[in-house]
């Protein structure tokens, strides 16, 4: 019988304000605006080269347009040097930096609802031991501010031979 390549789920990092691994304050993020999430560390080699990815926006202050985006970028670091040099801390970023980060994906507003989470995911192959989320804002609406959950997870899918 041939060997067989599986997923083998690892225990996922997550980036929110309150009780994740890492540090990324989404709650209240302006129109325009970028918020840059404390730098992960992924661990030293060997580690996964696969990530799952989620990106969770838990609703805005104010009724948001259908069509427009929240996006995800990610700045990658081998300790010394971070892509679009975004910084390590939980902080505001500069929309200025976006064109040299790993773009991820779109979160698109589906409803007029503000309440209305906005969820997106997808998988991502890393070789940097270093991360930090982007989100650049890119509707007209503030993130929800009080009582927010807003979060990015990445979880680790090496393969698994068997």
């Amino acid at each position: 019988m041939a060997n067989k390549i599986k997923l083998a789920e690892e225990t996922a990092k997550t980036w929110t304000d309150t009780g994740g691994d890492y540090s990324m304050d989404l709650g209240g993020l302006a129109a325009d605006a970028v918020r840059v999430g404390a730098r992960g560390d992924l661990g030293t080699s060997p580690r996964s080269r696969l990530y799952a990815w989620t990106l969770v926006v838990d609703g805005f202050d104010t009724s948001p347009v259908i069509g427009e985006s929240v996006n995800l970028y990610l700045s990658v670091s081998d300790g010394t040097y971070a892509a679009g040099n975004v910084g390590t801390a939980d902080a505001a970023g500069s929309t200025d930096a976006l064109p040299n980060l790993l773009y991820l994906g779109s979160a698109i507003v589906q409803t007029t609802t503000a309440s209305d989470d906005v969820v997106i995911a997808g998988t991502v192959e890393l070789a940097h031991r270093y991360v930090s989320p982007v989100i650049h804002n890119a509707t007209a609406d503030a993130l929800l501010s009080t009582a927010d959950a807003h979060k990015f997870i990445l979880q680790p899918v090496p393969d698994e031979l068997q």
